[in-house]
């Protein structure tokens, strides 16, 4: 590989446009890192030379989002010819020969697996137009952050994401990840934890990967990982998206009582309350299985939070098993759901489906979803006031003279007439319930981050 160099005359001023979730994000802030080797960041797109799109493919219509950024880019390029477009991510590797044809203006295609490569950068400065979307390493182990790319680096604020597995081995019928990202890669422990030495001190930390429990590199597991991290000095708070419910065990719910940094809070994506539905999903699991990995974490933390992931209207759901997925909505009692209408993504399972739902249909029973889960969240909200919580502080809240903050359960909290700033930690007590958030009162203040 080329060695990474500054070289300000080449490459002056680089933009990134990122959509998709936190692994998008985490993915954008290791682009940025290596375009500082080469390059000035700027926050203003206008002013760039470089203009870096980093993709998601996991909704409809991800690709027409795409293009229609594009769109408003090729104009920019026609008014300042030297100006170098580039396409990243899930997009990227699944539409690669597409966006050559539909944006042959495009000067850079590169994928999830090339995109801490800064010598692409250098050839397209170059007058060079480079298409690399498919590098999917078939190691069960392999350091898929080059250590250049989080060295001597910079990084603000009191939270950080870090990446310990990419891809996944899964295949879930409606799911693109295994296609875009590629088989399950975990990091070696000794690279985790040189990037967390750039990375720290933080107050808090969210590890990440598409199946990310899974975790397991030259003998170290997910919960042996957990253990390691939560001896890290000033780490107050540590969480991790997205499990799966296979990969969710007794030695897993124990490390939520055992490790003081573990938040209360767990991610676990149940997506059908239909056992057929989950089959054709490819999620090899059933209610009976999922109730019991509630059970688990609840035996043990009565208070813990449980948020999750649901399909509406996936091929062939019949209204008697939409029934069945609210039956698990009210019996669980989920503190958050993320929720979509299927959507169909080409070269899945699901996309070959016969019996597809009109779109009137599902949005129908999204609002049927959404309605009853924001009056359990309510419900939930309310039971909350007059209870002590500890908040992280994140930062200032939209109404004056507010402060904005976290539970360790994940509830989004505000409080007035504060002056305390990002990385204080509160004890407060619970004053007011809203649909999405509770209002609060401070009782004593600690900062833990200077």
């Amino acid at each position: 590989m080329e060695e990474a160099s500054q070289n300000t005359e080449t490459v002056k001023k680089v933009f990134i446009q990122t959509y998709g979730c936190q692994m998008n994000e985490y993915d954008s802030n290791r682009i940025f890192d290596t375009v500082k080797k080469i390059g000035l960041i700027t926050q203003v797109a206008e002013e760039a030379d470089v203009l870096l799109l980093n993709t998601c493919s996991i909704r409809e219509k991800a690709q027409e989002k795409v293009f229609h950024q594009l769109g408003r880019w090729k104009r920019w390029k026609d008014d300042k010819p030297n100006l170098v477009i580039g396409v990243g991510g899930c997009v990227a590797s699944q539409e690669g020969d597409a966006i050559r044809r539909r944006a042959p203006y495009v000067d850079l295609i590169f994928g999830p697996q090339t995109l801490h490569r800064p010598e692409m950068l250098k050839k397209v400065s170059r007058g060079q137009k480079i298409i690399q979307t498919k590098r999917h390493a078939r190691q069960k182990v392999r350091n898929f952050i080059p250590e250049y790319a989080f060295q001597q680096t910079q990084h603000h604020g009191i939270k950080a994401h870090l990446a310990i597995t990419k891809g996944c081995n899964n295949h879930c019928s409606f799911c693109v990840v295994p296609f875009t990202r590629g088989r399950e890669r975990s990091r070696d422990p000794k690279s985790i934890l040189e990037e967390i030495g750039v990375l720290f001190g933080k107050a808090f930390l969210i590890i990440l990967g598409e199946n990310v429990n899974s975790y397991k590199a030259n003998g170290v597991d997910f919960v042996e990982l957990l253990h390691r991290l939560d001896e890290l000095e000033n780490l107050q708070r540590l969480r991790f998206i997205s499990p799966h419910p296979k990969d969710f065990h007794e030695e897993l719910a124990d490390a939520f009582v055992t490790l003081p940094s573990l938040c209360e809070q767990m991610h676990l994506p149940l997506q059908s309350g239909s056992d057929r539905i989950l089959r054709r999903m490819r999620r090899w699991y059933t209610m009976e299985t999922f109730y019991e990995k509630v059970a688990m974490l609840r035996d043990r933390l009565p208070e813990a939070t449980i948020s999750t992931d649901l399909i509406v209207g996936f091929p062939g759901e019949t209204e008697e098993e939409f029934e069945m997925t609210m039956e698990a909505v009210r019996t669980i009692r989920f503190d958050l759901i993320y929720s979509f209408k299927y959507s169909t993504r080409p070269g899945t399972r699901a996309a070959e489906y016969p019996e597809h739902l009109a779109e009137d249909e599902k949005s129908k029973r999204l609002q049927i979803l959404l309605e009853t889960q924001g009056k359990i969240v309510q419900e939930k909200n309310e039971a909350l006031v007059g209870s002590i919580q500890e908040v992280l502080v994140q930062g200032k809240h939209y109404r004056k003279n507010s402060i904005t903050g976290r539970t360790r359960g994940n509830h989004s909290v505000h409080i007035d007439d504060s002056c305390a700033i990002a990385g204080d930690l509160l004890s407060v007590r619970i004053t007011g319930a809203l649909q999405n958030s509770l209002e609060a009162e401070i009782i004593s203040t600690s900062t833990v981050l200077s």
